[in-house]
């Protein structure tokens, strides 16, 4: 590139308005007449311009208001462009953003430099201003159209945050009027006196059962809302493994009773106590026996079990129900997951259960898995570790 001075006109109707609708570009040079033929060449084409002497500078500009692109002169004192660039690299906030290297040197080595650094692109001295403003124009828009990606995206996440503020008070909301229909089942049924026949105390048990049941729903959903955004605590407690299962057992054997089905348990001898959060690992035991329960057939059988490992506690639920696929081992843990049964041609909606479980299970620090095939039942397995428990 020549080092003389050279004067370009500008464009009829270039201006302000123009120059920001074609881009922003940052021209950097230690010689003046390099940046004037750039910068020239540049505001013909509509471009706004911003200049920079050294590379230090260069970083100065760019940190007060990053340009679309960089044409970054690579022969400079005290910082060339190689370091400069590695820096605009370096900080997450210029990361991405496009460096044109500049450069009369025609090696292989120093190319292979420039990509090293971070360089997006070469010009070669002297530069050619059809080359120069297909450069530019090709990364401005690349750029642009990042942007726009990075901004749909951040208006997504708004979206959604809103989305699941709005959920949550609904959600929370929603308990109020549960345990004031509950409340009330519960001292009708408790009261042997009432009028009521065997149908009637039937279909109150049955309302009673149900609300329990949407209760455990809404309670698992916010749950899992504070597990995602890292605001649950477990409240640990010394846990007896054996009367954990028990009670898991108790509270689903109506369910497992109105289907004629067998709930097994067999809890190994002489576990050790697990210091855990009690509620929730006996929610994920209820979670688990719930789902087998409903997809097991009736005059099927379930089974709860309890055993050592090495450093950890295992708990498994197997069933004789309709099995999952193994393709869908990894979707039943997401949120309101479905699995299609092709044996029953229908969907096998796993709802928020199973998210639930696997964050209670890995807020403990352990692991949830299942085991199944179509037609042969499924085993669903979660190990919490025993670090901080008491034997006995």
């Amino acid at each position: 590139m020549s080092d003389e001075p050279q004067e370009v006109q500008a464009a009829p109707g270039t201006g302000e308005d123009a120059a920001a609708a074609a881009g922003r570009v940052l021209v950097v040079d230690d010689l003046p007449a390099n940046v004037r033929l750039l910068a020239g060449i540049l505001k013909v084409a509509g471009y706004e311009i911003a200049t920079a002497g050294s590379g230090r500078e260069a970083l100065d500009t760019i940190g007060q208001a990053a340009p679309d692109v960089v044409l970054l002169d690579v022969m400079m004192p005290d910082m060339d462009g190689f370091e400069v660039c590695r820096r605009i690299r370096g900080n997450p906030d210029t990361a991405v953003l496009p460096v044109v290297m500049v450069t009369a040197l025609q090696g292989t080595e120093d190319r292979v430099q420039a990509l090293e650094a971070g360089a997006d692109d070469f010009l070669t001295k002297p530069v050619e201003e059809v080359e120069v403003l297909a450069r530019v124009k090709s990364l401005v828009r690349a750029k642009r159209q990042r942007d726009a990606l990075e901004q749909a995206y951040a208006d997504l996440q708004r979206a959604e945050s809103l989305r699941d503020s709005l959920s949550a008070m609904l959600v929370h909301d929603l308990r109020t009027p549960l345990t004031a229909i509950i409340g009330p089942l519960e001292m009708l049924l408790d009261d042997t006196s009432a009028p009521f026949d065997d149908i009637q105390r039937e279909l109150l048990t049955m309302c009673q059962r149900n609300a329990h049941r949407l209760l455990g729903m809404v309670n698992d959903l916010l749950d899992i809302g504070k597990m995602e955004s890292g605001e649950i605590i477990l409240e640990r407690t010394d846990v007896t493994p054996g009367a954990l299962v028990e009670e898991a057992v108790r509270q689903t054997a109506p369910l497992a009773g109105e289907k004629g089905l067998e709930v097994a348990h067999d809890v190994a001898p002489g576990l050790p106590r697990l210091h855990a959060d009690e509620d929730l690992l006996r929610r994920v035991l209820v979670n688990l026996l719930g789902n087998a329960i409903k997809f097991t057939p009736e005059g099927g059988r379930v089974a709860v079990s309890a055993r050592d490992a090495p450093g950890a506690l295992v708990f498994s639920v197997r069933d004789t129900g309709e099995g999952i696929p193994r393709e869908a081992f990894g979707r039943i843990f997401e949120k309101f997951g479905q699995v299609e049964s092709r044996s029953a041609g229908r969907r096998m909606s796993t709802g928020l259960g199973l998210t639930f479980c696997k964050m209670a299970v890995e807020a403990h620090g352990g692991r949830i898995g299942v085991e199944s095939e179509p037609g042969k039942g499924s085993v669903f397995s979660f190990t919490i570790p025993r670090d901080g428990g008491i034997d006995g």
